[in-house]
Parts: C-alpha cells; structure tokens; sequence
C-alpha cells in the first residue's frame, strides 16, 4: 500500500497579472489564517513557500505577529524558507543566488529557523549548477515541478548530481504544485484518478502530494476530506498530513536504489518551460545585469577596500540593496512576464537598487580620494575593485580650466593619452542668454583614454596638468578609410558588410555581422513565429559612417535606418510601413581581444524579433555557455525538434537558450564567443550565432501560438494587453566578440569582468560640482586612513573568481572562486596572501568547513570539474 503524504502549502507570486501590493493584501489576511489554523488543529503543518520575503513584508506592517510566528517554526508546524525569494535559475547571476539564500536563511534565523530544501516548485526550468549551490548551503534535498522530461527517468523520486560529485535526493512534482486541489475540490472519481496518477511513477511508498496552488487560501477542512479519502480508498491508499523533512526522512529509509540523474531541465514535454522567456522584456533584464555586475564586482568589494581605510562597511545597506534586486528575482518578475502595471513596479525597484548603489559607490570613492594624505588639486585617483592587476585603458571624464591636460603618474612621468571629446562648460549662475555670460566662468569636460596599471583590490593617484597652449597632438584622428585596428583585429566595412580580419590566426572573416528581423505572434512568455510571416535580412547598407582613431581607442560609427512592417496586419499584406533607425558603433582598445559593440535601436514596429547574427567558420552540432557556476554544453538541434506535437509535449523544442554573460561556439580550429550586457538568449543554426537583441510583444498571453498549442499562458480566460512590452521607442544593446584560438572559459569569465564593470575614479577639483548628483553634497574628510590592506592576487589563477565578501561577523574576508571545466580539475593551484594570516574553507553560507592555520600561501588542493571553493582569510 502506498502512502500518499498530504503537504499543505501555499505558491506566492509575489506580482504577476497584479501587482505585488495588490498580493500583499491578499498576503496580510491569508498568513493570519495560517496562524490560526495552526494553532487551532485545522492543520498540523503548513509550508510558505520555501521564501522569506512574503514574511518579510508582513512583518514590516505587523511587527507584533513575529514572536507567534517564530513559536510555530520552532513547534515544526509552520516551515519557512530558505530563499528570500522563489527565483529563476537561467537569467541571475550564481551569486545573486547565493545572496538569496544568505539573506533567507540569515532571516529565518531570527524567527526560529529555515527548512533545509531546495524548494523551486514553479522555477521555469531547472539549472545545472543547482546540486552544488544546495549542497554549498548544507541543503540535501530538493522539490521542483518543471523542465524534467519523462525520458531522463520515469521515477519522481532520484538523485540529482552536478558535475563536482554534489547531490540531492530530489522530488519531481508530478503535474505541479497544484496537483492536490483535486483532494479538495475534486469529485469521487476525480480524487480517485487523481491518486492513481501521483502513485504510479513513485518507485517507493512514499508519495507526496502537494495541495496547495498560487495564492491559495488556506484549506481549513483538509483533515476531514483526507478522513473522507481514506475511508473511500483505504485499501490501496492511505493518505495522511505531512511536511518535506519528515517526507525526505522515510525516502532516505526507504529508498534503496533511486536513479541518479546529472544535468539541467529545461524540457517542455510534461509541462510549459517557455524557453524564449529569456527576451522578453529585454530593457528590465539589462538593468538586471548593470546593478548586478556593480553590486558583486564594484560595490562589495569597494566597502571592504573603505572598511580597511576606516570607513564603515554598511551591512544593513548592502543587503537592503540586494533585497530591493532579489524581490525582482522572483521567476515572473525577472521573466518579464507580467502586466504593464507590475513591470512599472519591478521597474521602480530596479531605479531604487540602481540609485542607491551607484550613489555608495560615488560616495566611497570621493570620501576616500578626499581623505588621502597629500592628495591635491587636479588628482585623479582610480580603484581597481577586481582581484586582478588592471592594464586595460581607463576612459575616464576631467574637468579643467583650461583647454588642454597632459596627464602624469606618481612619478612625474607623463602618461600617453588620447582625448576623445572636449567639451566647454559655463559654471557660473544661468541665465536666459548665454551673452550674458562671462568668459571668465567657462571650464572644459574632458573624455581621455589612457593606461595605467592598477594593483588588485587598490588604488593609484595621477595627476591632471593643465596647460595654457594648444596641443594639436591630443586631438582624435579621424581617417577617411572606413577601418579600425589594434593588436588583435582589423575590421573594414565595405558596401554594408563587415569583414574582421584576426590578426594571430591569420585569417579574414568576410559578411560576419548582419541583423536577422521576424515577427512575433507570441507572448510574454514565448516567441512564436508570426502566422503570416516573413523573415529579414537586414545589412547595415549606409554611408553615413565615421570613424575616429587613436593610440588607445578606435571607433567605427554606422547611422542608418531599416523599413519593417509596422505590425501584424502588415507584415501579412507585406507592408513596409515603418522606419526604424539604428547607430552601431564597434570599438577597439589597445591590445584588447573584444570587439566591443553598442547597438541603438529606435524601435518603431510592433509583434516582430530582431537578432544580431553573426557568421562564423566553427563547424560543431552543439554550443556552449555560462551558467550560475560553469558551463553548459547544449544541442544545436533538439532529437524531438519534428514530432513533438506527435509526442504531445506542451510546447517546440526550439533551440533557443538562456545565457548568464556569454555564448560560445568551437571547434578544433576556432572559438567564436559573444558576451553581452544583459541579452540572455541565443540560438546557434549552422555555423551562425544568432543573439536576440528584444522582442516586442502585446500581450501577457495569448492561446494557440505555433510554438505553444492550446491555452494561452498566464490567464486563460481573457487576453491582457501588455503595449509596453512592445518596447517601443529608444534601446541600446551592448556586445563583445573574441574570436581566438581555443575555448577557455577561465579566460572568458575574466575578460567578462573586466568588460562590465568599469573601474570607478575621482578627480579632485571645485570647478565641476555635478560629476555625479552626490557631488553637490558637502563632505568630511576622514581624519587619518588606515593603510589599505593587500589580500590576493588571482591575476595567474586557473580558476574564476566569483565573489569577495566580508564575513556577517565582520571578521573574515571571504574569497569565492570555481572551476567551470566540465571535464578537468585544476591541480595544484595555490593563493599567495600578502602577509601571512589565519585561513580556513567555508560553504557558500560562510559557514566553517575547515581550518587550516596561519599561512602566506594558500593550497587549493585538487579543485573537481564544477567544484565551487570559498577561502576565508583573517582581517
């Protein structure tokens, strides 16, 4: 006889097709039934989701509720956490995941405790890397609906590993976390068919049965419809309330040979996975990437550099930024897939973590520069915030008085620059006529480029001079041939195309970047080919192209514009009825291995993708990219891309994929990988990447898409018009190419880095009070900076670098890094410290692994293919 255990739960979208106030009035009454319920014997257990931040919000509005919530967590009748939010798993960052596990479980402490489980029941697919972060939490076990196909293993119950030896016993949710509101609401028959459908793919006794849907009240007569089950089907059956660690607790007795499965889900043959999800709403999930990259490469590391000076790390700042970026997180949220009105919200939220954290970063960097002995007039003072020595050029913004700097390092030595732009700015008072201005009060904003090596985790200091002559030498050469070039390329446009020549294989790539424009008669959720479509080509056919040389930045400019169908009923009659205008610039840096490209879009079609393509000689049926903590290795043709409909699968399989920072194609002569700020879906159809820039889409669902048959996802019952996220109007992408000779992901991620963030400075000067909206502000210099400590330097490392953190106690400073390899493990590989100081292992929650003494040179020891390794170092 099987045992089917009964969990009662709730799914909260914390904003969907409502927004998330709208769901917190829901919220504010639903989780004073939950008390009471439980404290009056209606139920014996209830789970919240597996998230913190619906209590969190409760809790800042009901303060009072804290102390009885906290006894019920304690009596193992309501279960919380460990996430902050329920997130997605393709498009985050793997260390926004870790903060949102850091942030839940730290708040659950104080309210009696979380449940050690990987609980993502409505995630849209399921990442690889996701056993190792689990593992890295202490967590052991995990429940997730979504992505698993029925052909990597019929059972629900298995184990699920990654490639560094982690694993979770895992349940599969068999037809969603809903599965049980038949139990409630179901006839006879009904419950009936019900059970047998759980029961059957369980290869153990134990069965689970979630009853509970999104935003579900609470069901306050479970106990007697189970009583009333159990007497109807006793003699196969019996069913009984439970919660997951007791659940995973018999499993472990019980299950004596699970499967043991490897890998990510993200199949849509039992269940909706939305693969092209990943584009929708492009400008949010930009932002996303920004404020991301700044809080993990930039912000963290900068507080920590201040700490060490002596001024304060601000924790209960830092995390409220993240709290602000992880609310967006949420599966939907970051999706995109949501109202007008939500996406205004989620919008907001984004502006406020933007604000707040480059503002710290504007802060640190003027408190310090100002604070720092000796510092004059005219220093320009740069911060490296990465644990590499920075030789990239700097592009950086000055202001003088006068019309024409040299620059010169701590030595007097001058430096070689190029000025990119100078522009002459009135700082006096304004006034209605500019002839009213005097001359006297007129300074100048200078853009230079320049190189100076900058020491991991450090700062330098030149100086700006200003000279009173003219100096025709800084000016930008701007040659009448329309190429670029530096150390590793040489790229011409000619009659609309490109050819980029790469310089150390020795080989020339002609017609390798164009833009691929269809329609979309898809939704939020999905692209779908439109129904009268028609697919184009778009070459960047224009004359209008300047280009501007110099010793460490070259830049080639297209302006032009491309007629498109305005709309659906367009694109059917094959109108071309609207104009849509694009700049593309493609720059070069001294000795750099990017082409780096910005692409602006005024976009003025509606229901239509557009996609950068980009041809190359790889020659390879599969493709990789990054992932949360490695690598993925995908086909580049889906076995079921033909008779999926045949098999009944919810949606095609099409080849479309998710993206953290980069894509790559290779072979043994050639690798091909595109980085991107904040574009998170690709394709690859022969030897073409194909990236999607945006999609623009009209609705939250709609039914019977070519892609997606049947009902439309979100609300099945109307269509919800969604104009915004047609994204009309002005977009701007940004891209890197490498083309070399292997694929090395160590490399990539490096260069990555370096690529998305760039190195904050300070010039200290009174002429310009508006650098930044902080500047205005008056400011105390600290009385004595501390020196600034040396930690590490990974500029010879063969392995990532993922984070730098200081410890909750203040005390540590945690190192964070992984080898991405599927296949190989990294010997021998060693942190040489600056001095010698106390280290120890910890676990991605900073935990305490192992102490290994005071040392100067750090081993690593063997670090396994996927294997995360998190060294913390005494301050």
């Amino acid at each position: 006889m099987k045992k089917i255990h009964v969990v009662a739960h709730t799914h909260w979208d914390r904003e969907w097709y409502f927004s998330d106030n709208e769901a917190f009035i829901q919220f504010s009454y639903h989780m004073d039934e939950v008390i009471y319920a439980l404290e009056n014997n209606e139920l014996d257990y209830y789970y919240l989701d597996g998230q913190l931040s619906i209590l969190d919000d409760y809790l800042k509005i009901y303060p009072e509720k804290e102390t009885k919530i906290k006894e019920l967590v304690e009596a193992n009748k309501l279960f919380i956490g460990p996430w902050y939010t329920q997130m997605d798993e393709f498009v985050v960052a793997g260390e926004s995941v870790v903060k949102n596990l850091q942030i839940g479980i730290n708040m659950s402490k104080r309210l009696g405790g979380h449940t050690s489980l990987g609980y993502l029941p409505d995630s849209f697919g399921q990442g690889k890397d996701m056993p190792k972060i689990y593992n890295g939490f202490g967590i052991t076990d995990a429940v997730f609906w979504r992505g698993m196909p029925n052909e990597v293993t019929k059972s629900r119950e298995f184990y699920w590993t990654a490639e560094d030896g982690s694993k979770v016993l895992t349940i599969n949710i068999r037809n969603g976390y809903y599965a049980g509101v038949t139990l409630v609401e179901g006839d006879l028959y009904q419950k009936k068919a019900m059970l047998d459908l759980v029961a059957e793919d369980s290869t153990t006794e134990v069965v689970t049965l979630p009853v509970g849907g999104d935003q579900r009240a609470v069901d306050r007569d479970l106990k007697a419809i189970i009583q009333e089950v159990n007497e109807q089907f006793g003699t196969e059956y019996k069913i009984e309330e439970s919660n997951y660690p007791h659940i995973f607790n018999l499993l472990k007795e019980q299950a004596t040979d699970l499967p043991t499965v490897q890998g990510e889900f993200m199949s849509g043959s039992v269940s909706k996975i939305h693969r092209s999800i990943y584009s929708s709403r492009y400008d949010l999930k930009k932002l996303n990437d920004t404020i991301e990259n700044r809080l993990i490469f930039q912000l963290e590391p900068l507080m920590l550099m201040a700490d060490d000076l002596g001024i304060p790390f601000k924790r209960e700042l830092l995390d409220y930024i993240w709290t602000l970026l992880l609310k967006n997180h949420a599966h939907d949220s970051i999706g995109g897939c949501n109202t007008d009105k939500t996406n205004e919200m989620i919008l907001a939220r984004y502006k406020e973590a933007d604000q707040l954290s480059y503002s710290t970063i504007d802060y640190l960097v003027r408190k310090i520069s100002e604070s720092i002995k000796g510092i004059q007039e005219n220093d320009l003072i740069l911060f490296n915030t990465l644990p590499y020595t920075r030789t990239d050029p700097y592009v950086v913004e000055v202001s003088t008085k006068h019309a024409t700097i040299k620059l010169f390092d701590e030595n007097n030595h001058e430096l070689a620059s190029q000025i990119l732009s100078t522009e002459k700015v009135y700082a006096g008072e304004v006034r209605r006529s500019e002839s009213d201005y005097d001359e006297a009060k007129y300074y100048y904003i200078h853009k230079v480029s320049f190189t100076k090596e900058t020491p991991p985790l450090a700062y330098t200091i030149i100086t700006v001079k200003e000279l009173s002559e003219s100096n025709d030498s800084a000016k930008p050469s701007v040659p009448a041939s329309t190429l670029i070039e530096n150390e590793t390329y040489k790229i011409t446009f000619s009659d609309g195309q490109f050819s980029i020549l790469a310089k150390k294989q020795g080989e020339t790539y002609d017609n390798c970047l164009y833009v691929e424009e269809s329609g979309d008669e898809g939704d939020t959720y999905d692209y779908s080919p439109a129904y009268h479509d028609k697919v184009h080509q778009l070459a960047f056919d224009t004359n209008d192209v300047s280009v501007q040389t110099g010793l460490f930045l070259s830049t080639m400019t297209l302006n032009g514009n491309w007629t498109l169908p305005k709309d659906l009923q367009a694109r059917k009659s094959e109108e071309l009825n609207a104009t849509i205008n694009y700049t593309l610039s493609l720059s070069l840096s001294k000795k750099s291995k990017r082409i780096d490209m910005k692409i602006k879009i005024n976009n003025q079609a509606m229901d239509h993708r557009m996609r950068l393509v980009v041809n190359t000689p790889v020659k390879n049926n599969v493709s990789y990219a990054d992932t949360l903590f490695g690598i993925v290795e995908r086909q580049n043709q889906d076995p079921h891309i033909q008779d999926w409909r045949k098999l009944g699968w919810k949606e095609e399989p099409t080849e479309i994929y998710p993206m953290i920072h980069y894509a790559n194609i290779h072979d043994s002569a050639a690798s091909w990988t595109i980085l991107s700020k904040g574009i998170k879906e690709y394709q690859v159809i022969d030897d073409q990447i194909y990236m999607t820039l945006f999609r623009g889409v009209g609705f939250l669902g709609r039914p019977e898409l070519l892609r997606r048959p049947g009902d439309a996802s979100g609300n099945q019952y109307r269509y919800i018009p969604t104009p915004d996220s047609q994204l009309l109007g002005e977009l701007e992408m940004a891209l890197s190419l490498i083309i070399s000779a292997d694929f090395n992901p160590v490399k990539i991620q490096k260069e990555y880095q370096t690529y998305s963030v760039t190195s904050p400075y300070y010039q200290v000067q009174t002429l310009n009070r508006f650098t930044n909206p902080i500047q205005y502000f008056q400011s105390n210099k600290v009385d004595h900076l501390n020196e600034l400590k040396e930690y590490v330097d990974l500029n010879n490392s063969n392995l990532v670098f993922s984070a730098l953190e200081l410890s909750r106690d203040g005390q540590w400073v945690n190192l964070r890094l992984y080898n991405p390899s599927l296949e190989k493990s990294v010997t021998n590989e060693k942190i040489i410290l600056a001095t010698e100081c106390n280290v120890r292992f910890v676990d991605l929650n900073g935990d305490l692994i192992e102490s290994v003494g005071k040392l100067k040179e750090v081993s690593l020891g063997i670090v396994k293919p996927g294997e995360i390794k998190t060294v913390s170092i005494e301050r």
